[in-house]
């Protein structure tokens, strides 16, 4: 009895500490709605609102950056282009569960997220989904039962960061492209900062494109089965299309060829064009191994509307000029390899320069004494850090000063917002 009453005591006393804690991010004045996940309710709005036959594109960001939707419409008159890409660490399935039941007669639906094993995964990303929905919470009622445990464990970082930014009066924008402002009305990344390749290299080696089977949930094959499904008795088709990938970047313990004979066994609907035709050279892309730059951009939408046009048997031309390839810049800046600190456990801070335009993996790993990283950058989007910078340590991120906003709101660092910090 006593157990019962201990556990009944202990629960409300963490309702009452936790509670506004959990949900009082969700009811405070709205801080996202001009950062790059701030697009997310716009998107949904255009789908909602969209008059007549759509096609709907359903991506990562990959496909935010990949799409020229004016294009679509102009060669499929009769049609509203609605570009529903959008960060990756969103994850795929979330919009899925967004769009199924917006669905109706007439649409086209392609599937295109990029060729990793986040966005081919049942992945949900709270914290990106907290940001997409600040302001217009009702959104939140398409979060799966599943994923409400991860929803709620997110709620009190998020409404401490936004008590930060209440307390400073200030509306994060993000940095450089990712922010809403970089958007068309379409949904599509439309910017001339994506006018040519700036990684180091021309790549990113902290993340493989992989066709190879195995990059597919089975989890998520079935969602994708069942949407394909809903979609049908609603009278829209969907179809799977490849996202731009940069050739650098593939893996060649498989090809695209493999991961689509995968496909045609594992999928019950189709799968358009050519996998070969995107894995692109690296002149088209821009910062990341799938965001292409706005040459690229064109050249991805018209093999596209070529191959859309095959499959349903439109013969009218695809008179759409194609640009030249960017030439690629001078790659410039330094690189912190993984050699350079790791296993290092008497150092206790360490300095990045302003010069350094990438850090590898697990750069800190070991380093078990590291207390602070401080980076000298002042735009967290020219820093090109992948999914395990932080591993093996238990270091804060210390930036500059007027800078914080713009790095835990960044495509990149966002992941690892919660070690963030202002240098002092």
């Amino acid at each position: 009895m006593r157990t019962k009453r201990f556990i009944l005591i202990t629960t409300i006393l963490t309702l009452l500490i936790a509670g506004p804690l959990l949900i009082g991010g969700l009811l405070l004045p709205v801080r996202y709605q001009d950062t790059f996940m701030g697009e997310l309710p716009y998107k949904l709005s255009r789908l909602e609102n969209a008059p007549g036959k759509r096609i709907i594109v359903i991506g990562g960001s990959g496909m935010a950056f990949a799409v020229d939707s004016a294009l679509l419409e102009q060669e499929f008159p009769g049609y509203t282009a609605v570009n529903m890409g959008m960060y990756a660490d969103l994850g795929v399935r979330f919009l899925l569960d967004l769009t199924e039941n917006e669905l109706r007669e007439g649409d086209i639906v392609i599937l295109s997220p990029e060729q990793h094993t986040q966005t081919l995964s049942c992945w949900f990303g709270a914290r990106s989904a907290l940001q997409g929905t600040d302001g217009n919470i009702s959104m939140l009622r398409y979060v799966s039962r599943e994923d409400l445990g991860t929803l709620i464990g997110a709620l009190p970082g998020f409404t401490l960061e936004k008590l930060h930014f209440m307390s400073i009066g200030e509306h994060p924008e993000g940095d450089g492209i990712y922010r809403r402002s970089s958007f068309n009305e379409y949904g599509d990344i439309a910017s001339p900062l994506a006018s040519a390749n700036i990684m180091p290299g021309y790549y990113d080696p902290s993340v493989t494109v992989s066709y190879d089977p195995s990059v597919l949930e089975d989890a998520f094959a079935e969602r994708l089965r069942a949407y394909a499904a809903h979609a049908h008795k609603k009278g829209a088709e969907v179809y799977w299309y490849f996202c731009p990938a940069n050739r650098r970047a593939v893996n060649a313990s498989a090809s695209p060829e493999d991961f689509y004979d995968f496909l045609y066994e594992t999928l019950d609907f189709p799968i358009l064009g050519d996998p070969a035709n995107a894995v692109m050279d690296e002149a088209w892309f821009f910062d990341t191994d799938f965001h292409l730059n706005q040459s690229g951009r064109t050249v991805f939408t018209v093999q596209l509307i070529r191959d859309l046009k095959a499959h349903l048997g439109i013969s009218t031309p695809t008179d759409i000029a194609l640009p030249a390839p960017p030439a690629l810049p001078a790659s410039g800046g330094s690189v912190l390899t993984a050699g350079t600190w790791a296993g290092n456990t008497s150092v206790t801070e360490i300095t990045v320069p302003a010069d350094v335009v990438r850090i590898e993996d697990y750069a800190f790993s070991g380093c078990t004494n590291l207390r602070a990283i401080r980076l000298l950058s002042h735009e967290p989007s020219r820093v090109l850090v992948g999914e395990h910078l932080l591993d093996g340590c238990g270091a804060y991120l210390l930036v500059p000063e007027g800078t914080l906003s713009a790095y835990r709101t960044d495509y990149r660092f966002s992941r690892y917002s919660d070690r963030i910090r202002e240098s002092t």
